[in-house]
Formats: structure tokens, C-alpha cells, sequence
């Protein structure tokens, strides 16, 4: 699998054109388990992306916790 960083322009396109089959919005709040199944799913599919920090309607609201946090909180999901 190939991890690329997307633009800002990217990023915003992918927000506001809403969730599908490669991309999916969580909320802060999101418990691990959650995050787990999307990562199986979109992993099923050849990838795909999902935006944390971001409502359903597409609204960003941002994360409580800094990035390095959520960073270690996501790598140990995936562990």
C-alpha cells in the first residue's frame, strides 16, 4: 500500500465532495473499534482514506488531542 501526503487543495476537494467508498469521516470522539472496522474495510477495497476530525455533513471540527497523540493512538489500532 502507498501513503501520500495530499495537498491542502486535495484535502478540501475530498471533504467536500463527502464520505464513499475510499473515504470516510470520523468525528473526535470516534472509539478504536470504529476506526478498526473502516481500516479492515478500506483495506478490502486497495485503500482509501480516513479523515479524523471531520462531522458527517463534512463540517471539520478538528481533533481535541494533538496530532502526535493521535498519531500513537492510530498506530496502535493498527498494531
Amino acid at each position: 500500500m502507498q501513503i501520500r501526503n495530499l495537498s491542502r487543495v486535495e484535502l478540501l476537494g475530498m471533504i467536500a465532495n463527502g464520505e464513499n467508498s475510499f473515504v470516510e469521516f470520523k468525528r473526535d470522539d470516534v472509539r478504536s473499534d470504529s476506526i478498526v472496522k473502516e481500516m479492515a474495510a478500506l483495506l478490502n477495497l486497495k485503500g482509501g482514506y480516513i479523515l479524523l476530525g471531520i462531522e458527517d455533513d463534512g463540517r471539520i471540527a478538528g481533533m481535541s488531542r494533538g496530532r502526535k497523540m493521535v498519531e500513537e493512538w492510530i498506530i496502535n489500532i493498527a498494531r
